[in-house]
């Protein structure tokens, strides 16, 4: 009698219409609360697509096809600029590609190169009075202290990995067409370049740490000569460049921002 009140208890509650009526309640509860839980790929980080990255520079600047760059005892760097991410969801849940688009300023500060006080040397060049024409001191042209100032536009793609939560690992390729400015003792020089920069951060939540190099060709032009043949009606077009090439290597401190 037992076992067959039993039976009926199962059979009633398996085919009554309140038994599909809380299975499917049941159901529904399940799918609001995962509605609620957040998806890892859209949250925090993803949805921050503005940056600012502060540097600190290791600077080669020198004229072409000299060896010897001028010295310096300052360099630092300033970007920000934001991602535009290709797609919406990442790829296989970790990645994502984009475009990042930014300014670029760096500034730079040159020394002399050796104490002038007591120099005696021929007027463009440092060493001793007492030169001869093999003397290597002849090829060291006088460099006065000076300071250097660009900005640039920084476009180019990029590619994010978020391996695990909050981690992220990002790489990028940048073309920045820059206009810079170098002044030198009584003299200015404009000049322009397209330079090249690459690099890679590695970021825990908004802040992150990476390296980076820039480089590329600047050709320069005497705005004091330029201003002066422009004033007497001369022809600008007989004023020479000069051609310098810089290289740096750069280490930063990043930060991400903006709506989430």
């Amino acid at each position: 009698m037992m076992m067959l009140v039993t039976f009926l208890s199962v059979l009633l509650s398996t085919f009554s219409p309140f038994a599909e009526y809380d299975t499917c309640s049941v159901a529904m509860n399940v799918i609001d609360r995962q509605d609620d839980v957040p998806e890892i790929a859209d949250h925090g980080y993803w949805k921050k697509k503005k940056y600012s990255r502060l540097s600190y520079n290791k600077t080669h600047f020198s004229p072409l096809y000299v060896d010897d760059p001028y010295p310096v005892s300052l360099s630092v760097g300033l970007d920000n600029g934001r991602n535009y991410y290709l797609h919406s969801k990442p790829i296989a849940g970790i990645a994502k590609f984009g475009v990042d688009v930014g300014f670029d300023f760096n500034y730079t500060r040159f020394n002399q190169v050796d104490d002038l006080s007591d120099y005696e040397g021929p007027s463009g060049y440092t060493g001793s009075s007492d030169l001869e024409a093999n003397d290597d001191d002849v090829d060291t042209m006088l460099r006065l202290s000076g300071n250097f100032f660009s900005l640039g536009l920084a476009v180019g793609p990029s590619v994010t990995l978020n391996p695990v939560e909050k981690l992220r690992l990002c790489g990028y390729f940048h073309l920045v067409p820059t206009g810079s400015i170098f002044v030198q003792g009584f003299g200015a020089y404009a000049g322009y370049s397209t330079m090249l920069k690459y690099g890679v951060e590695l970021s825990y939540g908004f802040v992150g740490l990476g390296i980076q190099r820039r480089s590329g060709m600047s050709s320069y032009t005497d705005l004091v000569s330029y201003y002066m043949v422009k004033s007497a009606d001369g022809d600008v077009g007989t004023i020479g460049k000069s051609r310098f090439f810089t290289d740096s290597f750069q280490i930063y401190l990043s930060y991400r921002f903006g709506r989430k």
